[in-house]
């Protein structure tokens, strides 16, 4: 079965379409739930989290340590619904969250400016031109929230495997044209992707642990898992790795991967960098 993503501006139907498509494949259908599990992962609220990752960036805001530990409480999340291979997600950054993982159908939803505009004034109550502005705001924040984070534009089409307008076409319609996609042979969920998902959610695990972890915190550590097998990489500021406490510093590091559950052994891979380049 598949794994599909599923991104879209503001009203433009993209939770209509996964419902149908969770529906017509049989398979679960996931969207703000994810952002539940994450907060709980992270002992924050919903709101906390949601407002983090969803308030339009300032000119001067960039990515601090904890908003990359909100990310991969997400990312983390979403993972673990993934590795049954069967899941249509509609939320946060799906695309993006997945982007190395095989076997995921990554949609891209747009619509006209007139029926988005419609939905928010019959669901909002707002009017034509207030309706306009609410649009343009949160679909601005996102662009700059993912140009931010990822470092690309969530409008660039490459990023995706299939972008519908639904202009000229019902949701119905393009329910039917994802599933017929899906069938084919790119996106079947064969074992061997089961097994990469089952590595991608490990290492999501693991980066969860380390983002919470005082020994790891601040640190961009790069994680790989391949059959319980993880392997933690990634630069080190010096001052940690020539001290008479790297030593330490490195079992403690050790000591927090090994109680992720599923990993069966550990390597380290850390490179010490001058903390003044």
């Amino acid at each position: 079965m598949p794994v599909i993503t599923i991104s879209r501006g503001s009203m433009s139907g993209g939770q209509a379409l996964a419902q149908c498509l969770g529906d017509a494949l049989q398979i679960p259908c996931v969207g703000r739930e994810i952002l539940v599990e994450a907060a709980h992962k992270l002992g924050v609220s919903e709101d906390v989290l949601a407002s983090k990752l969803e308030r339009s960036p300032g000119l001067w805001d960039r990515l601090t340590s904890e908003r990359r530990a909100y990310v991969t409480a997400v990312q983390a999340a979403l993972a673990e619904h993934v590795a049954s291979g069967n899941l249509v997600y509609h939320g946060y950054a799906g695309h993006l969250l997945l982007a190395r993982v095989p076997g995921v159908l990554r949609v891209r939803l747009i619509a006209p400016l007139e029926m988005r505009v419609r939905a928010v004034v019959e669901r909002q109550g707002l009017d034509r031109a207030a309706a306009e502005a609410y649009i343009r705001k949160v679909d601005e924040g996102r662009v700059r929230w993912t140009r931010m984070i990822y470092g690309v534009d969530l409008r660039d089409p490459s990023l995706y495997d299939l972008v519908i307008n639904l202009e000229n076409m019902s949701v119905k319609s393009a329910c039917a044209t994802v599933v017929e996609v899906v069938r084919q042979p790119e996106y079947i969920v064969t074992p061997e992707i089961l097994r990469k998902l089952a590595d991608f959610a490990l290492a999501c695990r693991v980066r969860m642990a380390l983002a919470a972890s005082p020994t790891a915190r601040g640190l961009d550590l790069e994680v790989a898992a391949a059959d319980g097998v993880v392997t933690v990489g990634g630069e080190v500021p010096e001052p940690i790795m020539l001290t008479r406490a790297s030593t330490r510093w490195e079992q403690e590091l050790l000591g927090v991967v090994r109680e992720v559950p599923g990993v069966k052994d550990v390597r380290l891979a850390v490179e010490p960098v001058s903390a003044y380049r």
